[in-house]
């Protein structure tokens, strides 16, 4: 493996996973993907694209994320904080989390999660 990985949005176009109905879908019908680049040791770092629409999932793992394109709301519903992110945002999602992702444009983000 490569010490240093590139990473490029038109990978999206080899996924490693997908176009398949996001999981965790809570209304719309969005499609997600990604392109992964490495996963080892309990990290993991890839692209990720996701059509608009609603989903809400558990955090199960931290993760640092770069958006791309898009525009996305995500609200954490511990606290009912909202916050929104477009294309230069960056933010860390900590594991434990239950988050609802509403993507308004379709989404594309780098990201690096850890176990």
């Amino acid at each position: 493996m490569n010490s240093i990985i590139r990473m490029v949005e038109s990978d999206l176009e080899n996924p490693t996973y997908g176009p398949e109905p996001a999981g965790f879908a809570i209304e719309g019908s969005p499609i997600e993907g990604l392109h992964e680049y490495s996963s080892q040791d309990g990290t993991t770092s890839g692209v990720w694209e996701c059509s608009p629409g609603t989903m809400r999932e558990p955090q199960m793992v931290d993760e640092f994320c770069t958006i791309l394109a898009g525009a996305v709301d995500i609200i954490d519903e511990a606290t009912e904080t909202r916050e929104s992110f477009g294309p230069g945002d960056s933010f860390f999602l900590p594991k434990g989390s239950t988050l609802t992702w509403v993507i308004s444009e379709t989404v594309r983000k780098f990201y690096m999660t850890a176990e």
